[in-house]
């Protein structure tokens, strides 16, 4: 159970990696089941999740995600994260000004067969506006 839970991090830890911070989105495969559900992102699938990673990329090039805790029962992980990089890009309205961005982030993953069969995710999205605006982080 233990093996299976350090497996399951070891997963989501080159998925974070390979597909958010480096835009590897051919990879998509390698950490994705294909009947995986997609619960933060439309459409819910991996169309809608490779889109988003697009979108983080025009907006933010430099965007990195760090784990700042992950945690890893059964088959689950859930991760909480911090989003840095610099606004680039129109974003929501929001045109760039060069600001600095650092912002939280949950993740949650069910892994089957040492593949990620669902995935959700939850970005402080008025703290990223707040941050694009030039506003003070909280």
């Amino acid at each position: 159970m233990q093996d299976q839970a350090k497996t399951n991090k070891t997963i989501v830890r080159g998925y974070i990696e390979e597909i958010w911070n480096r835009g590897l989105i051919e990879r998509f495969g390698s950490f994705f089941a294909t009947e995986y559900q997609e619960a933060a992102y439309s459409p819910a699938n991996s169309e809608g999740h490779c889109a988003m990673v697009a979108v983080q990329k025009r907006i933010m090039p430099d965007a990195v995600w760090s784990i700042e805790r992950m945690t890893a029962e059964d088959d689950s992980v859930i991760c909480e994260l911090t989003l840095r990089g610099t606004h680039q890009a129109a974003f929501k309205g929001v045109e760039p000004a060069g600001n600095s961005i650092h912002v939280r982030a949950y993740r949650t993953f069910v892994l089957k067969d040492g593949k990620i069969v669902h995935h959700s995710a939850l970005l402080d999205t008025a703290e990223l506006l707040k941050q694009m605006r030039g506003q003070q982080a909280a």
